[in-house]
């Protein structure tokens, strides 16, 4: 009956952000169309029962009941997606769900490329020494040590000189590690980023309107597949 009533709910408040999403320049969330489609797309995918099993997928809990450890990381993994994940089922509902999802990965993938964390380019390697390195179009942006922490499943990045430093949270979604961040602390990554690699600064102004103050309670960050 939970899984039903959060359908119904994530139906019903999709249908009202169809009619709400409005463009403004570069920090658009999004057009009533777009939503329209990609609810639209959702639906005809299997029905609303498909539906409500897409968006439970897009709840936090599910991807950190994942066994993951230390040895899990070692390795070289490269930038895929945006991912997005909500705290909460009542969230994630009152939030629409999905549609909101899939509109602010899409809007975060163009993002990330403009500050140039690039799908296929960018790469995190974690060595079993406790070092890492952030790497994207064959430059080094950032090395230092990580620590991870398996009970909390979060994991951070001290740069040497303080250069890029960050803290997540992880998981594993299928076979991709997901790096997940607040939206603010996010942005500060990317800001880091942009800066290291010299691209404009105005980009992440353009993120921090497409997350906004109503996306309390939700995870953005990288998905990340194993490299060769």
């Amino acid at each position: 009956m939970k899984k039903i009533s959060l359908i119904s709910s994530f139906v019903v408040t999709s249908l009202t952000l169809t009619s709400c999403f409005t463009t403004t320049g570069t920090g658009s969330t999004g057009s009533s169309d777009d939503a329209g489609s990609i609810l639209g797309g959702i639906l005809s995918q299997g029905g609303v029962a498909q539906a409500g099993t897409d968006i439970l997928n897009n709840i936090l809990g599910g991807l950190l009941t994942k066994g993951l450890t230390e040895q899990s990381l070692y390795g070289t993994w490269v930038y895929q997606s945006p991912e997005v994940r909500f705290e909460s089922e009542s969230l994630l509902a009152k939030a629409g769900g999905q549609v909101v999802a899939a509109n602010i990965e899409r809007k975060l993938e163009s993002y990330l490329t403009k500050v140039g964390i690039k799908k296929g380019v960018t790469t995190y390697t974690f060595n079993q020494d406790n070092t890492y390195s952030i790497a994207t179009s064959g430059k080094i942006i950032s090395q230092g040590t990580y620590t991870f922490n398996a009970k909390s499943l979060t994991l951070k990045m001290n740069g040497n000189m303080g250069i890029l430093n960050q803290n997540c949270t992880v998981g594993m979604d299928g076979t991709n590690l997901c790096f997940l961040y607040d939206a603010d602390k996010l942005l500060s990554v990317m800001n880091s980023v942009g800066s290291i690699l010299g691209q404009v600064s105005s980009t992440v102004g353009g993120v921090a309107s497409v997350l906004g103050d109503n996306y309390k309670g939700m995870k953005v960050g990288l998905a990340m597949s194993k490299g060769n």
